[in-house]
């Protein structure tokens, strides 16, 4: 049976650019955290304060245990069990580095994992934001260093094209051993800054302990590169049929598109299989239903083997 059930966010959970989750998505979590034995929440690039309004306020209860800011900061049941701070002497060395590479176009951008309205790029002037909109569009503040706080998610943004920060990345593997940078989907230009070794990976492993799980009783969805480590590591993942080929091609199962809305139905199989011991109808091998008794036949069938 599934104990634990978490899921990507941006396009994967949430259309890309919507916003918020949608109304089926709430209830879908909502029911399979209802269900006994079972939790469910987001496994995300994403600080804990942004869940707010990815939720909204009134689904707070969505949240209260998952995987954040790409596996540096861990919830159960509300608490923060793991944080863990890039160091920030490392990231003034970036933030110069960036600098002296790209000019004003290219900055680190900081966000507190406590607070809303708290994001800040750092490294360039307010006039030198305000040149870059398309880089820079949703913030509003610059700092000449990163701020005090619990600034634990870091980015770099650009105006640049994926093509240019691809390259740009190849220096900082290079440059930055200390960091591992990665793209957070398959068209997007930012990178995310994560502590060496750190992934959402790392921090399920965490979270599984704490519960006292094992893997074949997690299932986790997911469409994007910052997503490869839990796909490969976990073996009842899920990728959503937008997800990049890799994606695709790493996870064990396969349901439809995130403008389906195709997590939640499968979030509501976890929940009905979780009242009675079972696996969900969606995790079958194929020509065989391993489900339990009186689980439907058809079933998606999982990514080749070999």
């Amino acid at each position: 049976m599934i104990k634990l059930a978490l899921s990507d966010l941006d396009n994967t959970l949430i259309p890309y650019g919507k916003g918020r989750a949608s109304d089926a998505a709430i209830a879908a979590v909502r029911a399979v955290n209802a269900a006994p034995g079972v939790l469910a929440g987001p496994i995300s690039g994403r600080t804990v304060a942004m869940m707010s309004w990815m939720f909204e306020n009134n689904a707070a209860d969505c949240f209260q245990t998952g995987v954040f800011v790409n596996g540096q900061v861990v919830r159960l049941r509300g608490r923060v069990i793991y944080q863990e701070v890039p160091a920030r002497k490392s990231l003034e060395r970036l933030i110069a580095y960036l600098r002296k590479r790209d000019g004003e176009r290219t900055a680190l951008t900081a966000y507190d994992n406590d607070r809303e309205d708290s994001d800040v790029v750092v490294g360039i002037t307010d006039e030198e934001l305000a040149r870059h909109p398309k880089a820079f569009r949703a913030f509003h503040c610059t700092s000449a260093h990163i701020p005090a706080g619990t600034y634990v998610k870091n980015n770099i943004h650009s105006d640049h094209s994926r093509a240019h920060m691809e390259d740009l990345r190849q220096d900082l593997v290079r440059d930055f051993p200390e960091f591992d940078f990665v793209f957070p989907s398959a068209a997007s230009s930012t990178l995310d800054i994560l502590p060496a070794g750190v992934s959402k990976m790392s921090g399920l492993t965490i979270l599984m302990d704490q519960l006292g799980i094992g893997l074949n009783e997690v299932c986790v969805f997911g469409d994007s590169e910052n997503d490869l480590a839990i796909i490969e590591g976990v073996p009842n993942s899920v990728a959503v049929s937008n997800a990049a080929p890799e994606v695709a091609a790493a996870a064990r199962w396969h349901i439809g598109a995130v403008t389906e809305d195709a997590v939640a139905d499968a979030l509501l199989d976890i929940a009905a299989a979780a009242k009675t011991g079972a696996m969900p109808a969606f995790m079958c091998e194929e020509g065989e239903n391993r489900c339990g008794a009186g689980a439907p036949t058809t079933c998606v069938s999982p990514a080749p083997m070999g």
